[in-house]
């Protein structure tokens, strides 16, 4: 299927790797130019080298997506060189898995995971949206996470900003509709990615388990019995930034094998 995405302008955040690398790489697979962000400079620095031999024009800029003067700057910089902004994917990694009881999460620790997730969404989602609105077409796609509709007791922090951001994304997808700009969310559920790897050592070190004797329960509760590809997050992505998804918006789709159908 042809998705229509040739010569399109996206902005992939967080995309040195795990879910937003595989983004960018299928949009520029689909033939769109890209712009490339993620904080650490030698990982993003391998996630362009990998990319650049495709037939689309891609950069790299490392910036802190959740930093407003780097936001500001880095959304500047793609208008320099492309002119336009047509696809902006917001990606970021939660808060710190954890386990600490609601009364020792203080006020620094709220606000450090609103300001790294929804702030950093927030705002980028303003600095686009008046480039978007002026050529009267725009995709905004936010990376969320399933924490924020079924809670769990170890990731509260990032659960509270999922579920704001379902929020905003419905929000902000009713009041730029007439501008044919739309505005979806993407929750993804257990992706076997990096980070995830991450969130399960510290799990089965907390439990005193295997990692693998961990996964093996955890499957059992996923209808379909196993961890999603961030492939499988990416076919979605670039879906909901096509034309294909003309008639979509304000809405945010799970991408979890079934767990949060599951759940009720």
């Amino acid at each position: 299927m042809d998705l229509g995405l040739s010569q399109k302008v996206a902005l992939v955040t967080g995309a040195s790797a795990g879910i937003g690398y595989t983004v960018a790489q299928k949009l520029a697979v689909e033939g769109c130019h890209l712009v490339i962000c993620g904080r650490n400079s030698d990982r993003l620095e391998q996630a362009y080298q990998s990319l650049v031999d495709s037939s689309t024009k891609i950069i790299s800029i490392c910036a802190d997506a959740q930093n407003a003067g780097d936001s500001q700057k880095l959304v500047q910089e793609v208008i320099t060189q492309f002119g336009k902004i047509d696809i902006l994917v917001n990606n970021s990694e939660g808060a710190t898995f954890s386990l600490e009881p609601i009364e020792n999460i203080y006020d620094a620790d709220w606000e450090n995971v609103f300001e790294r997730k929804l702030m950093g969404y927030i705002r980028m989602t303003n600095l686009v949206l008046p480039t978007m609105k002026s050529q009267q077409w725009g995709r905004i796609i936010n990376i969320i996470g399933t924490s924020g509709k079924e809670p769990s007791s170890r990731l509260v922090k990032s659960g509270v900003a999922n579920a704001a951001l379902m929020n905003f994304t419905k929000t902000v997808a009713t009041q730029v509709a007439k501008w044919n700009v739309l505005v979806t969310g993407v929750n993804p559920g257990l992706i076997d990615t990096p980070r995830h790897r991450e969130y399960l050592e510290v799990f089965a070190e907390q439990e005193g388990k295997s990692v693998d004797e961990i996964i093996a329960g955890s499957n059992k509760m996923i209808p379909l019995g196993r961890r999603g590809l961030s492939s499988e997050v990416a076919n979605l992505v670039a879906f909901l930034a096509s034309e294909c998804a003309s008639y979509i918006t304000g809405v945010t789709i799970p991408v979890d094998g079934g767990l949060s159908t599951s759940a009720f």
